[in-house]
């Protein structure tokens, strides 16, 4: 085990350096975890270390996120984009609220933990997941690194989560909420555009963090993408298509003239793609993903595609996959049973779809077509 102190904002060294750290090192792993309390949390902040969740979260990897809303230390901006997160990782990241009972006590904790299944690092301190919390302001922080998990320091850590993730007497379980479409709405009415602690060039800080780093792509991934809302502007094909039951858990199978006629790949060769997940607050930062063949051995060729969120998925579901600028390109948005977007795809599918194998329906349209109208309100809506 070792510790030591961040020296943030009189070095280099950071918090969000840390989280950097922590995602890196969990890419392509599909155990591990990170979680985090927080009392605050801006947009700024969450603008920030998307694209390292988006790479940690990329393989199976979960992320739980709890953090408070008290004395308005909490944005609006930040609710929309935990709430795009926490529906474009279904099963894998969870945003929760816990709101003190009265005026008198807020909710004040600051926890950030990595847990690698027998080891945890963890740092705790005084950072709230804002902009200055991360990186610009004085902070009084302690880096706890290689800490087994059935250390009597582990089992703390292990207390103090679980104090707040499982609220228990004289706590309430009341105090803690998930963050639902409806809490959102509430939230979006009271909350503040821009929190005090939050300067007017907040963006200019996230330039800042990331310029460091910019030389340094990430893992699987490349430059830095952060969120931009544009509602399939940047599309120029489109695909639907059923999602069936599959035989491995978290693998879309492809007929081949959508691998063919959409993805533009020869049914027979291998090739790799970069697939991002279409949310509310934008496409997340893009994953290098192998359109991988298979079934040559029974001697029926397939070509199957990673997409971990189906694996806690109820199916058959739908997804709309969208083209976007530049080379193999590509965004998509699960439909989940019984929304309403699912009904509308499925009603899409059953009059103008394609069959594959006389089961799998699909449809390969573009913006300019007579579709696109009702195919757009398919995708996520902002907030």
């Amino acid at each position: 085990m070792r510790t030591r102190q961040i020296r943030q904002a009189v070095s280099e060294d950071c918090l969000f350096e840390v989280l950097a750290s922590w995602c890196r090192q969990g890419t392509g792993e599909r155990t591990h975890s990170l979680k985090i309390l927080t009392a605050f949390v801006s947009g700024t902040g969450v603008s920030a270390i998307a694209p390292l969740l988006d790479v940690f979260l990329a393989d199976g990897n979960s992320v739980d996120i709890i953090f408070g809303v008290d004395r308005n230390g909490t944005d609006r901006e930040a609710i929309r984009q935990l709430f795009a997160l926490k529906n474009a990782y279904v099963g894998q990241l969870e945003v929760r609220v816990f709101q003190a009972p009265s005026a008198a006590a807020i909710f004040h904790p600051k926890l950030y933990v990595y847990d690698r299944g027998r080891e945890i690092d963890f740092v705790i301190g005084s950072s709230n997941l804002t902009s200055g919390g991360l990186a610009a302001n004085f902070e009084s922080l302690l880096l706890y690194e290689r800490v087994p998990r059935s250390s009597r320091i582990g089992h703390n850590v292990a207390s103090i989560w679980d104090t707040f993730s499982h609220p228990r007497n004289p706590l309430s379980a009341e105090f803690l909420r998930e963050l639902t479409r409806t809490a959102v709405k509430r939230f979006l009415a009271v909350l503040p555009a821009r929190t005090a602690i939050e300067p007017r060039n907040a963006n200019r800080r996230i330039r800042q963090l990331w310029k460091p780093l910019s030389r340094v792509p990430l893992p699987r991934s490349g430059t830095i993408q952060l969120r931009r809302r544009d509602r399939g502007r940047t599309a120029r094909q489109y695909l639907i298509m059923d999602l069936l039951e599959e035989t491995r858990k978290t693998q879309v199978q492809l007929p081949l003239p959508v691998v063919e006629r959409f993805f533009g790949i020869k049914k027979d060769k291998p090739a790799n793609v970069s697939v991002s997940v279409l949310t509310s607050a934008g496409p997340t930062q893009p994953i290098q993903r192998p359109i991988v063949t298979s079934g040559l051995g029974y001697g029926r060729l397939m070509r199957r595609l990673e997409v971990p969120q189906i694996k806690t998925m109820k199916r058959p579901l739908a997804v709309i996959f969208i083209k976007l600028r530049g080379k193999a390109k590509y965004a998509y948005s699960l439909l989940e049973r019984p929304s309403a977007k699912y009904s509308t795809a499925n009603k899409l599918l059953n009059r103008y779809g394609q069959q594959a194998g006389f089961v799998r329906r699909y449809i390969i349209g573009t913006r300019r077509d007579p579709l696109w109208r009702r195919v757009s309100r398919l995708l996520p809506e902002s907030l």
